[in-house]
């Protein structure tokens, strides 16, 4: 009792600095390049060793069979990057029936029918590779037992077995609960489960996305707990990585029906779930239902659904409309397979980047695609002399870039204009630009002069070598 109090005590202390860390959250426009985790210098990571990301399938998994729904639960602690521009961090994620998405923090969803029993065996690591070094536990906000017994510390290799009945439907949370709560949900340890209603109707597809923070520590160390407590995050991602689908959209049809199954994992901001370019037909949050709505509102913990069609053929971001944390991560698009074929060649190119990094060397020539706050393809190797950038707007906003070298002298939470080297004229949508420069070894950055761009991401890497 004397140890919870202390905790306690410990966590409203953090809580108390909140204020003035949200005067300066605001200062630095909620950008990720301008917290304290983005300015760790290159050197400080460069040793360190993380798994390569992997896109996460969006696809709801299927319920599995049996009377009773069986998932054997394990957690890998990994070091990852949660963002493409930040120095890796140390994640603790949940893997589901062998189930795990490798380079991000993201944790399966588990995926049951109202009036389902389910079995949960929670194992606390499990295996060598999965790194375990300290306690964990799984609570799970969808079934009705005692606390006391069932979301208890397990040692790592030992396992607790939890078995209830789903009886209620509707996008649960199940986390570690571990003390202290706040630094394991930080740390990635949160996951959806979906308890799907009774006669839900059919749909042409189904979607999931999780939305977290992540508060970044040490390159390669697990998150500040002083920055949770402060609510300051680097990253608010959708599935564990920022951007992921900003910069490779989910491909859908027009005029299909779309089901997206939405979790807000926190730990501890609100969720303001939008997709752009539609309304949604029904939304369902903590079994309210809603008609005609534009976007889903999600405390930590909380979750919904939401079922809408497009009507054209184009590109629909999905965001967090609280816009200071899409620009921290939370965007992703849904791409109609009609769409522009430009986009798709750019998605090919994407996964081919280092055949894109390598035939660029040597010819002097650097082609960039700009689009809705992306750059592609995410980073360039050309030989120092004359390099030509061939730029394109392939988006609807207007977009004008320049090129300067790295680290680019800041003027607030925008690089500074005597940075750039060179830059280029105003670019409508679908216009091409030219600019040749000079550059010497070393690392430079394209980025889009529009004021707000570069702080949602628009900018790129150029690895200028001998």
């Amino acid at each position: 009792m004397a140890a919870f109090a202390a905790l306690l005590s410990l966590i409203i202390a953090l809580f108390a600095i909140a204020k003035s860390s949200e005067r300066r959250d605001a200062a630095i426009a909620s950008a990720p390049s301008q917290t304290r985790a983005a300015r760790a210098t290159r050197g400080a990571q460069a040793h360190i060793r993380y798994e390569s990301f992997k896109r996460v399938d969006p696809t709801l998994p299927s319920v599995p069979p049996g009377a009773v729904k069986v998932f054997r639960v394990g957690v890998t602690q990994h070091v990852v990057k949660v963002a493409p521009n930040l120095p890796p961090t140390e994640v603790w994620s949940y893997t589901v029936n062998g189930r795990s998405y490798p380079g991000t923090g993201a944790s399966p969803p588990i995926v049951v029918n109202q009036g389902d029993r389910v079995r949960i065996e929670f194992t606390n690591g499990g295996g060598r590779t999965m790194h375990v070094t300290m306690p964990h536990s799984i609570d799970c906000h969808s079934a009705e037992v005692a606390p006391s017994r069932h979301y208890v510390d397990v040692a790592p290799g030992k396992t607790k077995v939890i078995a209830f009945t789903a009886k209620h439907p509707g996008v649960f949370m199940y986390h570690c609960a571990t003390q202290p709560v706040l630094w394991h949900v930080g740390n990635g340890m949160a996951g959806m489960m979906v308890v799907r209603p009774r006669g839900l109707a059919p749909v042409d597809r189904e979607l999931w996305v999780t939305q977290q923070e992540h508060y970044l520590g040490k390159p390669g160390a697990p998150g500040d707990l002083a920055q949770m407590g402060a609510r300051n995050p680097d990253v608010v991602a959708f599935n564990g990585y920022a951007n992921q689908y900003k910069q490779a959209p989910i491909t859908v049809r027009r005029g299909e029906r779309i089901r997206m199954w939405v979790l807000n994992g926190g730990p501890n901001r609100w969720s303001a779930f939008h997709v752009i370019g539609t309304v949604f037909d029904r939304a369902v949050v903590e079994n309210t239902v809603f008609r005609s709505s534009q976007t889903i509102n999600l405390a930590p913990s909380q979750g919904g659904y939401v079922e809408f069609t497009l009507d054209e053929e184009g590109a629909y971001p999905f965001v967090d409309h609280s816009f200071a944390d899409a620009a921290r991560g939370a965007v992703g698009v849904l791409q109609t397979a009609g769409a522009a074929e430009t986009s798709v060649r750019s998605h090919g190119e994407r996964a081919s980047s280092r055949a894109a990094r390598s035939s660029a060397l040597g010819r002097g020539k650097v082609a960039v695609e700009l689009g809705e706050m992306y750059v592609r393809p995410a980073a360039h190797t050309v030989k120092a002399g004359r390099v030509t950038f061939v730029v394109r707007n392939a988006g609807q906003a207007m977009h004008r870039f320049a090129v300067g070298r790295a680290p680019l002298p800041m003027k607030g939470a925008e690089p500074s204009p005597a940075a750039a080297l060179a830059r280029g004229r105003m670019l409508g949508s679908c216009a091409t630009e030219r600019v040749t420069v000079t550059l010497r070894p070393g690392r430079y950055v394209l980025w889009c002069l529009v004021p707000g761009h570069y702080l949602a991401g628009q900018r790129t890497t150029i690895e200028v070598v001998r």
